[in-house]
């Protein structure tokens, strides 16, 4: 089972709420994190890696926050998972992003168990297509996903100058 971590949660949270706002406005990491009663420290990390990407802009000070610095139909899940959580696999074995499938062995990706294993070209065939599944879904149709805020109960993703 693909299990996300918090941090790709949180991502995908504050992009959503960075894409709702009017272009140009910035948002602060405390105003995420105060409508979704997140961790601040914790969501400014994240916020950190999402800048370090190239995914948001920030501007300092005290009127200071983020904007959106790339078009989210541009960036694929698989691209943003592996931004935020490094090599993603439904087994180790097979994470390898750089291996085409085919070339991967118990030299260059292994486990105590692969010079037995007669499951990991299933593996990594199953491997293969979830990337391609996920390669296909855009930040763009993720976030554009309702979110319940805790200050703002009614936010729900439509975005100015956006059909819904």
């Amino acid at each position: 089972m693909l299990k996300l971590n918090r941090t790709t949660e949180y991502g995908l949270m504050a992009l959503s709420y960075i894409r709702g706002k009017a272009s140009g406005e910035l948002t602060s990491a405390r105003e995420i994190a105060t409508n979704f009663d997140l961790p601040f420290e914790i969501l400014a990390k994240t916020l950190q890696r999402l800048k370090e990407q190239g995914l948001i802009t920030s501007t300092y000070g005290t009127r200071g926050g983020y904007v959106l610095s790339k078009d989210l139909t541009k960036i694929n899940l698989l691209d943003f998972l592996r931004v935020m959580e490094g090599p993603v696999g439904v087994v180790s074995c097979v994470t390898t992003t750089s291996i085409p499938s085919e070339a991967r062995n118990a030299e260059n990706n292994c486990c105590e168990y692969s010079g037995s294993c007669s499951i990991r070209p299933i593996m990594s065939h199953l491997n293969d297509r979830m990337y391609e599944f996920m390669s296909r879904i855009s930040l763009d149709e993720l976030t554009r996903v309702p979110l319940k805020s805790k200050t703002v109960p009614e936010f729900t993703a439509e975005y100015i100058g956006e059909e819904p």
